[in-house]
């Protein structure tokens, strides 16, 4: 096994109350039908949560993401996926934990906008997270 796995395995048991709370929300395709991973190894990275479909990650972020060495690493492991067509979201830990809903409502527009998909059908009964009407959401921004 090597040492990213070995570390994503590790990660996976020892993951954040907060990165727990929001895999309950993305697992076994409870956010409109899009099937994320969880603590996933691409390449020399361990990305928090992964849609394969929509490549697309996305990590929650504690305090020691804004020093200014961490953040450098950031940058430079973002450029690193987006060369390979991964794109990341980021969101801060208490960004999580105050405005949840805000927080899905981006993850979904992400995932919309990569995949041209509004949900994915398949075990529907499992949606915990159901994607707005687009139709409010085009007079919301008009109105």
């Amino acid at each position: 096994m090597t040492l990213v796995k070995g570390n994503a395995r590790r990660l996976r048991r020892s993951m954040t109350d907060d990165e727990k709370s929001l895999w309950r929300v993305l697992r076994a395709g409870r956010f409109a039908g899009f099937k994320f991973r969880r603590q996933y190894s691409c390449g020399n990275y361990v990305l928090d949560f992964y849609c394969p479909l929509a490549r697309l990650a996305v990590e929650l972020d504690g305090f020691q993401h804004g020093l200014p060495m961490q953040l450098e690493h950031d940058t430079e492991r973002d450029k690193n996926l987006a060369d390979h067509g991964i794109v990341v979201m980021r969101f801060w830990n208490r960004q999580w934990r105050s405005q949840r809903e805000g927080v899905l409502l981006e993850i979904w527009g992400q995932l919309n906008e990569r995949t041209g998909y509004v949900k994915v059908v398949r075990k529907t009964q499992n949606h915990r997270f159901l994607p707005p009407d687009p139709e409010k959401l085009i007079r919301t921004k008009t109105a």
